[in-house]
């Protein structure tokens, strides 16, 4: 298809579909009501990322143009930026004059069905694609396919398919089409595209609507919404157009068949579903659109928050379908959108988290279990009691509906006489009137007992009390038992009796009459002694009558005698007195014997311990209410006498004695005293008060625990036999270990020890016994003080061996020293660690062991020219100790060492006077003539001497203008100048007297036999002396005075002293002396001629800055250079004369 036919159908389809969306850009129109919105048309693909599966270039080839008859070659280079043809050049910006285009690798690298390449485009979000369009740069594929994704990571779907053999390719007819009803999103194929012509620049257009029935109906159509939703789109490239001449497999003809497309555009807009107009960038760099229309999502595909009050819609032409804001009477926060509410009532908003206790999708109620008495009110909880109320739910006034037995505004509560609020209401309180006291407790109904009664309905007794009964204001009457159990019961062997008397006396005239004397001297009282323990709870009552009321009395004093112990109680009456003519006025007293507090106690009861002491003992009680032991079946029953059940170890009805077997815990303690075991080890019985044992089977003791003194055993098994004899001598005492069950004597005779005595002490031996031998007795061992007094086995109880030797000792009685050790163990003035030392062997001078050594001396064995006591140092004249080896030898020059030793680690010796070297071989620096006496100091001048290194003739090597042996003279026509010290030429004056005596021909030839001289190794002193050559000294006094430059005459002593070693005899010496005298003194002359005044004046006129120099020329050359002149020359001569 060419650009006409293109540019043709692109517009047929934004006729038809695109022009609807016109001037959709703002979503409000101009008085603000929402509209449709769209965002730009735009190409999708432009400057997008696009993913290929295959790229030329990698690696470099060469590559032909199909161009018809002719073929032109190039080369494509992935890396190269100038001759790559990546994937970048697919979406990018260029013309056609100057195209850019993807291309992949030719058919010759494989490039061919079923050989696909890939194209992916990832737009990033959701596009409604209108087209996809394709420029080739070579011929268009034969086929090739589009698929596209709806979403990320999602499967992919076919969208077109181009091929010239649409159903063996693709299993599709060729040109086929949809019709009204069909499937609108089918992928259709055609053959329109796949032709070879032309060979570059061919288009393919496909337009997402094109032959879709639905497509004049879009809005309308979710179908086609869909058809055109894409997030990704892929081209697959699946078979190339070629000619059929590849057949020949010619490589020039397989590199030019290759897939290349210069441009991908994707026509479209970014999708919103009508309610933006825009797509922004958000915060994570993804495209998402700017959401109008309270609309919220990536595509605007949702409703924002809180605006779910109809169903989200895609906008239309017709209407925007904005989301609706949620009714929450302003109450919520968040809502959701309910299908179902919004199909009845039109309103789908149904909102989440009411706050303010309300309800209903538009939190216009109270939620359930709340109520308000008018609307503008707030919701406040009727808190119905869960189990009391028939329903959580209250009126509008917040009142519950409650169960039989409950009641209050909330039915929490039960009524009176109800208890235990559960389900179904209260129970009924069922409280036993004996032991509780008012109704039983609404919560849980327990009822309130009295102070003995337990159970929740006060029905019984608490343990350790008895006999429930409704007069006693504790329900149940503790248990006595005399502190010895809690468990007791109504005893059924008794019967209640009174025992009353009116104490009247019978008057001689018949008349009665009371009160004569004490009752207790009456003899009336006899009937209430004795024991009137079953009378314990009862009462007294004492009742008095007399004529008059004013003649009773008000109160009395009861008093309880027995045992020792009396008590009293003032009792007072609270009974009115009768006036009435026919009774006599009559007063009570009622006392009960109970027990009570210690605290508050009335004065009429008295403490539990004072009553039963007393009733116990016999003691003078009034007593009305009692009981006897019946014979037979009487009533009424005695129930207040207990019947206590006793722990072991007590008997009787009020466990008032010890059972047999047990006594008293405290002896004599009485009733009240606990029983406890009789502890006589089952060697006699225990008396049940005082609790002694009477002890048999040779045991003794309170408890008949120990043995008889002369037996052993273990009492405490309990068997007869538990104590045995002794087997010690003379039956003393013994003892027996608990653990082993041996028998050890205890009290031995002097100086013996021992299970049996049978050994000696500590320090001691011998056969005390005579056991395996004859007796001997025990004597001190003899360890010469090598043992430790203190210590325990020091030496063998029965041969007298030492054993514990200290100190390194050794031997049967300590006498010497252990192996390595060395000493002498008898030394008694010693400690025992001073006597015998360590050998101590020095490990690397040591030969053998180093732990032998002489016994006496501590003299180790030691290596080859190894010396000292543990072998630690090496012989005079040898060094370096080593292990196994012994010493090396020093091996010291005779003649430069003062001794043959050397340092016994470094081998250093002892060197002589400027001689160095380990072995004291060379000379130091700075002296020279190796010899017996040493080397000698070079001496040389440090600011006239190169260095202080003379040669071996004892020449020093000179500075410029420097002469003489140790470079300690200026030469000839040289000065010293005090401030440099150093030699400096002196003037042209001396240099014309120089040249006068000839000296510049002598001195350059003096100079140079010197330097030789001083550079001939072989010229020594000492090699001539060794050679027996005598030395001659011949000293020569020459005086002479000399005037010059001004200067007062001054007179110089010449000595000069000449070595001369000669080889001939002394005469020759001497005529050869004498010429150099004569030489000598013709110098002398010459330099006295000389007028030095003149020179020196014209020196002066000529050189005004000189002036300085003159003084020093004049006093240093007269003063220093001649004379060293004079002596050089004589040096040199000397030397020449000798050569003679």
């Amino acid at each position: 298809m060419d650009s006409s036919a293109l540019h043709s159908l692109l517009f047929l389809f934004f006729t038809t579909f695109c022009h609807v969306l016109a001037g959709m850009d703002s979503c409000y129109d101009e008085e603000g009501v929402p509209s449709r919105c769209l965002p730009k048309f735009e190409n999708a693909a432009f400057n997008r990322t696009v993913i290929v599966s295959n790229v030329c270039g990698i690696p470099p080839e060469d590559y032909c143009m199909q161009t018809g008859s002719t073929r032109s070659c190039h080369f494509c280079d992935a890396l190269d930026l100038e001759l790559n043809r990546n994937a970048t050049y697919l979406t990018d910006f260029h013309t056609d004059e100057e195209p850019t285009w993807w291309q992949s690798q030719s058919m010759f690298y494989g490039v061919q069905y079923p050989n696909s390449v890939n194209i992916t485009l990832h737009l990033g979000k959701a596009f409604e694609i209108t087209y996809v369009r394709l420029k080739f740069y070579t011929s268009r594929p034969e086929s090739f396919a589009i698929y596209k994704r709806t979403e990320e990571n999602g499967p992919w779907q076919p969208y077109q398919y181009y091929s010239a053999s649409c159903h063996k390719m693709y299993r599709r007819d060729s040109k086929g089409f949809i019709r009204p009803g069909e499937n609108e999103r089918m992928a259709l194929c055609t053959d329109e595209f796949s032709d070879i012509s032309p060979l570059t620049g061919g288009n393919v257009a496909f337009s997402t609507l094109e032959g879709r029935p639905s497509a004049y109906n879009f809005d309308q159509s979710p179908v086609l919404q869909d058809w055109v939703t894409a997030t990704d789109i892929l081209i697959s490239l699946d078979r190339l157009n070629t000619f059929g001449d590849e057949f020949f497999k010619d490589p020039k003809v397989l590199r030019s068949y290759f897939y290349a497309i210069s441009d991908f555009s994707v026509g479209g807009r970014c999708k919103c579903n009508g309610h933006a107009s825009d797509c922004v960038t958000n915060e994570e760099g993804r495209l998402v659109c700017a959401c109008e229309h309270n609309t919220a999502g990536a595509d605007c595909q949702n409703c924002a928050p809180f605006y779910q009050d109809r169903p989200w819609a895609r906008a239309t032409a017709n209407s925007a379908n904005q989301c609706v804001r949620c009714n929450c009477s302003g109450l919520a926060d968040e809502c959701v959108f309910d299908a179902e509410q919004y199909r009845s009532t039109g309103s789908g908003g149904r909102c989440v988290g009411c706050r303010e206790n309300t309800a209903g999708p538009h939190c216009e109620s109270c939620r359930e279990n709340f109520f308000r008495s008018l609307p503008q009110q707030p919701c406040q909880n009727c808190n119905c009691n869960a189990v009391g109320s028939m329903s959580l739910q209250c009126d509008a006034e917040g009142v519950c509906l409650c169960w039989t037995g409950v009641s209050g505004v909330r039915c929490d509560i039960c009524k009176s006489g109800f208890h235990s609020l559960g389900p179904g209401g209260c129970r009924l309180c069922e409280c036993d009137a004996r032991g509780s006291v008012g109704v039983c407790s609404a919560e849980d109904g327990r009822c309130h007992c009295k102070t003995n009664v337990e159970g929740q309905s006060c029905n019984r007794c608490r343990p350790g009390s008895f006999n429930l009964l409704l007069e006693n204001p504790d329900g149940c009457k503790k248990c006595f038992c005399f502190g010895h159990s809690l468990v007791c019961s109504p005893s059924n062997q008794y019967m209640a009796i009174n025992i009353t008397s009116d104490f009247l006396e019978v008057h001689p005239d018949s008349q009665p009459y009371a009160w004569k004397k004490p009752l207790r001297q009456s003899g009336l009282t006899d009937k209430y002694l004795g024991n009137r323990l079953l009378s314990y709870g009862r009462t007294l009552s004492v009742s008095f009558t007399a004529e008059l009321e004013e003649l009773l009395p008000r109160s009395v004093t009861v008093m309880l005698e027995g045992s020792g112990i009396l008590v009293t109680a003032d009792l007072y009456s609270e009974q009115k007195t009768y006036s009435s003519l026919e009774k006599m006025p009559i007063n009570t007293f009622t006392l009960r014997c109970v027990c009570v507090s210690e605290f508050d106690i009335p004065n009429y009861l008295l403490t539990c311990g004072q009553i039963l002491n007393a009733l116990l003992k016999y003691g003078s009680l009034f007593i009305l209410e009692s009981a006897v032991r019946k014979n037979y079946n009487m009533s009424p029953h005695a129930s207040w006498v207990e019947e206590c059940t006793c722990p072991t170890g007590f008997t009787g009805q009020f466990c008032e004695r010890c059972a047999p077997g047990f006594t008293r815990e405290t002896p004599n303690g009485g009733p009240f005293s606990p029983c406890v075991p009789c502890n006589c080890n089952q060697h006699g019985t225990c008396h049940a008060e005082t609790g002694v044992c009477d002890c048999r089977d040779f045991t003794t003791g309170r408890y008949c625990d120990l043995c008889e003194d002369g037996y052993y055993g273990n009492p405490l098994t309990g068997s007869p036999i538990d104590c045995i004899p002794c087997p010690c001598p003379d039956r003393t005492t013994c003892a027996q270990v608990l653990e082993t069950g041996d028998v050890i004597c205890t009290n031995c005779p002097a100086g013996q020890r021992g299970v049996r005595c049978e050994l000696c002490e500590d320090g001691f031996y011998g056969n005390p016994l005579g056991w395996g031998g004859k007796v001997q007795p025990c004597v001190r061992c003899e360890c010469n003080g090598n043992v430790d007094p203190n210590a325990v086995g020091v030496c063998d109880h029965m041969t007298g061996r030492c054993l514990k030797c200290l100190g390194h000792t050794t031997g049967d009685h300590c006498e010497k020293c252990r192996s390595g050790y060395y000493g002498n163990a008898l030394a008694n003035e010693l400690n025992p660690e001073q006597k015998c030392k360590p050998c101590s062997c020095n490990v690397a001078g040591t030969s053998g062991s180093l732990n032998v050594c002489h016994p006496d001396t501590g003299k180790c064995v030691c290596l080859s020219h190894v010396t000292g006591r543990d072998c630690g140092q090496c012989e005079t004249g040898f060094f370096n100790l080593q292990p196994g080896l012994g010493c090396e030898m020093c091996n010291c020059n005779p003649i430069g060492s003062s001794s043959s030793a050397c340092h016994p680690i470094t081998g250093q010796c002892m060197c002589r006077t400027g001689v160095e070297g380990l072995s004291c071989d060379t000379c130091r620096m700075g002296f020279f003539g190796f010899s017996s006496r040493g080397c000698r100091a070079c001496n040389c001048d440090p600011m006239g001497s190169t260095s202080m290194q003379c040669h071996d003739n004892g020449t020093c090597s000179c500075r410029h203008g420097f002469v003489g042996y140790k470079c300690d003279k200026c030469e000839l026509n040289y000065y010293q100048n005090h401030l440099t010290h150093q030699c400096e030429e002196c003037p042209v004056c001396y240099s014309l007297i120089r040249d006068q005596v000839g000296f510049p021909q002598r001195e350059r030839e003096r100079e140079r036999e010197r330097e030789r001289l001083m550079k001939h190794k072989n010229f020594s002193f000492d090699v001539m002396i060794a050679q027996q050559i005598k030395r001659f000294t011949i000293n020569c006094y020459l005086t002479h005075s000399l005037k010059c430059c001004d200067f007062s005459i001054c007179k110089y002593n010449y000595i000069y002293t000449l070595s001369l070693h000669f080889l001939f005899f002394p005469t020759l010496l001497c005529v050869q002396a004498n010429k150099l005298k004569a030489r000598l003194k013709e110098l002398e002359r010459l330099l006295s001629s000389y007028d030095c005044n003149r020179y020196s004046r014209y020196y002066r006129g000529s050189q005004q800055q000189h002036n300085g120099l003159d003084n020093h020329i004049q006093r240093d050359q007269v003063e220093d250079y001649l004379p060293n002149a004079l002596e050089d020359l004589l040096a040199i001569q000397g030397k020449n004369l000798l050569s003679a």
